[in-house]
């Protein structure tokens, strides 16, 4: 059953995200069912040529309604194509203070798309690395089914 959803809301999410502004590049990585253990991380990979264009950064999370949390926090580590690296940790609200949940989705399955960075620009040509993984206390962390990357661009085509 579980599969079955995650495909369903696999394609919803595209539909959604099909009519959004244009993507740079977007990827998830699949949690396993059994918990998102912090040792498992989502890694994703691009290549910049052109390093004058703004873009928008995202983190994309997708859970069911067994995720026991209001929030999650992620370290969030950035590599350049020169090896050097910076982590952020993010502080991702996912329900309000009455308990009800921010994101959108069918069922009981929920997309929360998170802001990591406006108008960011890619300083320098090359291979760029995110990874990204969970910062909670619990391990595994149930009911997170996905976590993405997601670029877009900030300026209009010159």
């Amino acid at each position: 059953m579980r599969d079955e959803v995650r495909i369903g809301a696999l394609l919803i999410l595209g539909l959604c995200v099909g009519c959004g502004p244009e993507a740079f590049y977007a990827d998830s990585h699949g949690v396993d069912a059994e918990g998102w253990a912090a040792s498992d991380a989502g890694e994703f990979r691009w290549e910049v040529t052109d390093t004058a264009r703004v873009h928008d950064l995202y983190i994309d999370l997708r859970h069911d309604a067994s995720y026991p949390f209001s929030n999650i926090y992620l370290f969030v580590d950035f590599t350049f194509p020169n090896g050097k690296t910076n982590r952020d940790t993010l502080a991702c609200e996912l329900a309000d203070d009455q308990g009800n949940w921010l994101g959108s989705g069918p069922g009981h399955v929920l997309d929360h798309r998170v802001v990591w960075h406006d108008d960011a620009r890619f300083p320098l040509q090359g291979p760029y690395a995110v990874r990204v993984t969970h910062a909670m206390r619990q391990d595994p962390l149930p009911g997170v089914t996905d976590v993405g990357l997601r670029i877009e661009y900030a300026d209009p085509r010159p």
